[in-house]
């Protein structure tokens, strides 16, 4: 070897950078042999007080610049490797994850439960009091005095449910499709209204829109401003609405960044609002105790009158008519497979029916058959394979409205599947594998990073991003087994595997700039057919030594 490869092989060997967890008494107290070669710490990396600029001024005080490139290499080596395993750790726990997330929606659930419970045991026993309180006024009454009061009271119950008619027609006529949000029902009223709040991100803290809060008895409804017009006009149109029992209202404290925010959590979904003074969140929180607490307009006491019980009885009778009538313009519909027009109208039945609360149980079940039959023909054609686009994007809507979401994500899910192979049984295997290989990696991977962009699409829950995950496993295990079976089962030459290999990463590769980075699942799977694969190589080349040697017949040379 010539003395200049022996200078380059030295300079590679004494200037390589080196990375340690933390410095050792060694090498802060005694300088370095090997001359000024930068080492990476990773514990001054992990401090939380971490200064950049101090740390390299430090380290590279007097480090040369060819050594200077090596350290910075030496960083990002190491942020590669800190990469993938925080990516590891990641998938590694996510299962826990998922699972502690349900767990804590399922508490938050028996939480709102209870919280109704309660409130319902104290109303029993308010109005057990109550009874007891106007039986002994009844008993110390006359029979005139008692008539007097008794028609004095009927009299206040219908002006006060003429109040709060009036109340409800004047949010209708101010808050465009309010009506669709928040019917009408008996003593159902306005508490107080809260005008121009910001609405805000959960996660970034960005405003999002401008709403109007109007804070009702058992409800709240949310109305959004939007332009009209020439622009320069908005109205109130109305976005969402909850029930007074399923929100968990809380004040957020202040912090540097933002101030006077109030949270409203509605089972799964988390809602974040700013007010612009500190007053006007106090006055919105004071609305939402009160509507909880039935301190505005409490609900008159149930007396019932001759007259009141044949106007119930007339009222649930014409209810029951025009529901039957909907009835069988639902199953036209349904016969017709006008899906669309069906969904529509059971969107009425629901509405009619929420409307008359006292309607009859048989009704009631007769509208819920009829959705089931709907849904489970949505269904069926959700689960035919190959559907384009647009098709499947109406009938998973279709199901949405229903109320079939978790319904409409297994059919999905289950249709990409059946779509996946189909096409795989459409290649054909004519004794190329790398061709083959090639084309089953092009038909799994596009198809599954379409469906993954569907998906976010058509579900807008995040909690339903698991299904989605856990479906992706199954595809590449699903994609694994073919591989294996035409790569690894029949003895290949490496050459093959590893043409094969690197078109799968090719496909995966493109995944991974949508987003999907499944390289782990690819190591997970092939790693140990790449092991036996090897270790049978090297048995039949031994083997074939061996025989080799039992059959020589030359002698032995003295």
């Amino acid at each position: 070897m010539d003395r200049s490869k022996r200078k380059s092989i030295r300079r590679t060997v004494t200037i390589a950078p080196r990375v340690a967890l933390e410095p050792t008494q060694q090498s802060t107290q005694q300088p370095d042999a090997a001359g000024d070669i930068p080492t990476v710490y990773l514990s001054k990396l992990m401090k939380p007080d971490f200064q950049p600029e101090d740390y390299l001024k430090e380290t590279l005080k007097t480090v040369q610049e060819k050594n200077i490139r090596l350290f910075r290499k030496a960083l990002e080596d190491s942020r590669k490797v800190a990469s993938k395993n925080l990516q590891k750790n990641v998938y590694k726990n996510y299962e826990s994850f998922v699972f502690i997330s349900k767990e804590i929606s399922s508490m938050e659930r028996d939480m709102q439960l209870l919280r109704e419970l309660l409130h319902n045991i104290n109303q029993v026993g308010d109005d057990l009091m109550d009874e007891d309180e106007q039986a002994i006024l009844e008993a110390e009454e006359t029979p005139a005095a008692r008539f007097g009061r008794r028609r004095t009271m009927r009299m206040s119950m219908a002006n006060q449910q003429d109040l709060f008619k009036d109340q409800l027609t004047k949010v209708w006529r101010t808050i465009q499709d309010a009506q669709k949000f928040v019917p009408f029902a008996p003593n159902r009223h306005v508490v107080g209204e809260a005008k121009s709040i910001n609405e805000l991100s959960p996660s970034t803290l960005q405003i999002r829109q401008k709403v109007d809060i109007v804070v009702l008895n058992d409800m709240l409804l949310l109305a959004v401003r939007r332009k009209r017009g020439n622009y320069s006009q908005t109205a109130s149109v109305a976005d969402r609405s909850f029930a007074m029992s399923d929100i968990t209202v809380t004040d957020v404290g202040d912090s540097p960044r933002v101030s006077n925010l109030v949270k409203i959590v509605n089972r799964a979904e988390t809602f974040l609002f700013g007010f612009r003074t500190n007053d006007a969140k106090k006055e919105f929180l004071l609305l939402i105790s009160h509507a909880k607490s039935g301190i505005f307009g409490p609900e008159p006491s149930a007396l019932s009158t001759g007259a009141g019980e044949e106007d119930q009885e007339g009222m649930a009778e014409s209810v029951k008519a025009r529901v039957d009538e909907m009835l069988d313009a639902l199953d036209i519909h349904i016969a017709r497979r006008e899906f669309n027009e069906a969904t529509v109208l059971v969107q009425r039945l629901v509405k009619c029916l929420d409307e008359s609360p006292k309607s009859a149980s048989s009704t009631r079940k007769a509208v819920e058959t009829h959705v089931a039959e709907l849904a489970r023909l949505v269904l069926a054609d959700l689960l035919i394979p190959c559907s384009p686009r647009k098709q499947v994007a109406a009938n998973v809507s279709l199901l949405h409205r229903l109320g079939w979401d978790k319904e409409a994500k297994e059919a999905f899910l289950a249709s990409r599947s059946s779509t996946i192979k189909n096409r795989t049984r459409q290649l054909k295997l004519e004794g190329n594998t790398r061709l083959y290989i090639r084309e089953l990696a092009v038909v799994y991977f596009r198809l599954i990073r379409n469906t993954c962009e569907w998906y976010s699409e058509f579900f807008k829950d995040p909690t339903m991003i698991s299904a989605l995950i856990a479906w992706v496993r199954q595809e590449m295990a699903g994609y694994a087994v073919i591989f294996r079976r035409h790569v690894f089962h029949e003895m290949q030459k490496f050459q093959v595997i590893a043409s094969c290999l690197s078109h799968t990463l090719v496909e995966v590769e493109i995944l991974g700039h949508a987003g999907l980075d499944l390289k782990f699942m690819l190591d997970q799977e092939f790693f140990p057919d790449l092991t036996n694969c090897i270790c049978s190589y090297e048995t039949r080349c031994l083997s074939m030594l061996n025989k080799a040697v039992a059959e020589d017949s030359f002698a032995v040379a003295s």
